[in-house]
């Protein structure tokens, strides 16, 4: 295969993969009584909270796209049905940070787990130095998307797809 069509091919790969990761997970939140944001605010607090970095409802705001008002209805939607608890710092009893609760990580790990093992599998299929660089690449593409949509924030672009967005999960 000649490199521009090598090149084409993993563009259309990175977008299918995205798509069907999209698939799985509104699977997940359909069968958990979710819906698109609940699920993106679930993903973005479980993640926060790996990372060591919790989140407060102004940055999921943020991260999520929405007004306040929509953020507190989410996190209010995740903490009644168990999957987040808020929790006040003891220096600040303002800031709030928002959390992943047992029954959400639980959830999470039944229904991922296969798909876990299936990527696992794959990724037995390369070498140490061969993951680095496809790890590389990924972050690499994840910094370009990052760019992009920091460029379309900039000229009031990204105001326009989220709105679209925010319009397909009525």
């Amino acid at each position: 295969m000649e490199r521009n069509e090598l090149r084409l091919e993993i563009v259309n790969a990175v977008r299918g993969l995205g798509l069907d990761g999209q698939l799985v997970a509104d699977a997940f939140a359909h069968s958990h009584g979710l819906n698109s944001t609940d699920m993106r605010a679930l993903t973005l607090i479980m993640e926060a909270e790996v990372r060591g970095e919790p989140l407060t409802a102004g940055r999921l705001s943020s991260l999520l796209g929405t007004s306040t008002g929509a953020t507190t209805a989410v996190i209010d939607r995740l903490e009644r049905i168990g999957h987040i608890h808020r929790t006040r710092s003891e220096q600040d009893r303002r800031k709030v940070t928002l959390h992943f609760e047992a029954l959400a990580r639980q959830l999470a790990g039944a229904y991922f787990g296969p798909l876990g093992l299936l990527t696992s599998q794959v990724m037995d299929r390369y070498s140490e130095d061969e993951l680095e660089t496809i790890h590389s690449f990924l972050n690499g593409m994840r910094q370009a998307y990052s760019q992009h949509l920091q460029a379309l924030e900039e000229s009031g672009g990204a105001a326009e797809a989220g709105a679209a967005s925010a319009g397909e999960n009525r």
